[in-house]
């Protein structure tokens, strides 16, 4: 009896140890401080059962039996397994022996009810290319719908398509689309990436289904004002035009310069313009919106930072304010309307602008770890960059060693077209 009630023991030890170190993570990457501007390395989390043992440390062992229990079964002298289990270690409990003082329970991590029932079905995907774009498979489209309003410029909408089973994604991932057809010399056109605006788990929550958001590219003569259809865009204006049921060659999912970072705690800052807000899309409905096990473990603090001309060009606004309501305390949305709105010199208000006006906000962010993501037109980089570097030259900081650190801490994201 006595070896079955301890064995029991042991065992319990065994499941709680894998709470108690994601709790010691996530506690110890939370808090970390560094007062200097450069960003913080990564924490090196040291192996949990790296332990050397003293010849005191082994003859305390032996004591209690190397972790046998040698007290009467069911006194929980050992260790309480509802207690202990959750805020030590089993070693700490083994060499703790019947010197063992119970400490206040305070869990570092809540843990929701509905934990168990959270989306967790395809939390082991990889993102690795499910097919190449010389083989493309085919999705089929279930819907399409426009996002900006009539006076917005341009053309945008969000088109959802259902994939062949088994190809999945990850948030911060590309889906190469190949259009039907032939180019001016004759061969088939070349595939066009288009940034993901889903989660993982899409928008019918089965892993099924992937959305895009696609602008229509279109030429307008400077002289008469037409639209020259002769200079169109071929692919987005093909997937613009496309019906439920259409057949669409796709290929991938590609790329890893985007990716969510592993770490929960981590603050995410989010810079956008226009449909570069695709993939912020997928990162905000995975941590606010749906009832993923990533959004449970999610400790640090999102900011998005959307840039479009006019009001009725905002995209997916009313999801982010959505979502703002629910988590206000974990998610800041500011947009920078640059027709209506202006910079403290007159000027036209841009993403950039955001960025100078909340430059110590920044910089202390991106100082304790957090990654900073930009995506949309490459024209936007060159007015963020030359803000950055001013902002830290004001600051005594080197702006090309600091940039260099960001990069080399994988904090620095760029996806441009």
């Amino acid at each position: 009896m006595k070896l079955s009630v301890s064995l029991f023991l042991l065992a319990a030890a065994n499941v709680d140890l894998s709470t108690a170190f994601t709790s010691r993570l996530v506690s110890t990457t939370h808090t970390q401080n560094n007062n200097s501007r450069r960003p913080q390395q990564q924490p090196k989390i040291p192996f949990l059962f790296a332990t050397s043992t003293s010849t005191t440390e082994q003859d305390r062992i032996k004591k209690v039996g190397g972790g046998i229990a040698l007290d009467p079964a069911g006194n929980n002298c050992l260790f309480d397994p509802s207690t202990d289990g959750k805020i030590s270690s089993a070693a700490e409990r083994i060499l703790s022996g019947f010197q063992y003082e119970f400490l206040p329970v305070e869990a570092p991590v809540h843990v929701p009810e509905d934990l168990d029932e959270a989306q967790h079905f395809l939390e082991h995907v990889t993102g690795e290319p499910f097919a190449k774009a010389t083989q493309p498979v085919q999705a089929t489209v279930l819907g399409r719908v426009p996002l900006i309003r009539d006076d917005a410029p341009g053309d945008i909408q969000h088109v959802l398509l259902q994939l062949p089973e088994g190809m999945h994604y990850l948030e911060g991932q590309s889906l190469s689309v190949i259009p039907p057809g032939t180019d001016q010399a004759g061969k088939p056109h070349k595939p066009r990436l288009y940034s993901i605006a889903s989660t993982r788990y899409g928008e019918l929550l089965d892993g099924s289904t992937v959305s895009l958001c696609v602008r229509r590219a279109e030429y307008t003569d400077s002289e008469t004002g037409d639209v020259d259809p002769a200079k169109a865009g071929v692919c987005s204006n093909y997937l613009c035009d496309v019906t439920p049921g259409e057949q669409v060659l796709v290929a991938g999912p590609v790329g890893k310069s985007m990716l969510m970072p592993q770490d929960p705690s981590r603050d995410l800052i989010l810079v956008a313009t226009g449909t570069g807000i695709a993939p912020y899309r997928g990162f905000l409905r995975r941590l606010f919106a749906e009832n993923t096990v990533a959004r449970h473990m999610f400790t640090g603090h999102a900011w998005l930072i959307l840039g479009v001309p006019v009001t009725g060009g905002l995209l997916y606004a009313d999801e982010f304010n959505e979502m703002k309501e629910q988590h206000p305390e974990q998610l800041d949305v500011t947009y920078a309307i640059s027709r209506e709105m202006m910079n403290r010199n007159g000027g036209k208000f841009y993403v950039q602008h955001v960025l100078m006006e909340h430059a110590d906000t920044v910089l202390d962010r991106l100082d304790k770890g957090a990654h900073i993501y930009f995506c949309g037109l490459k024209g936007m980089m060159p007015g963020i960059l030359d803000a950055l570097e001013m902002v830290a030259t004001q600051r005594g900081i080197d702006w090309k060693d600091y940039l260099s650190t960001l990069k080399k801490n994988n904090q620095w994201h760029v996806e441009v077209y």
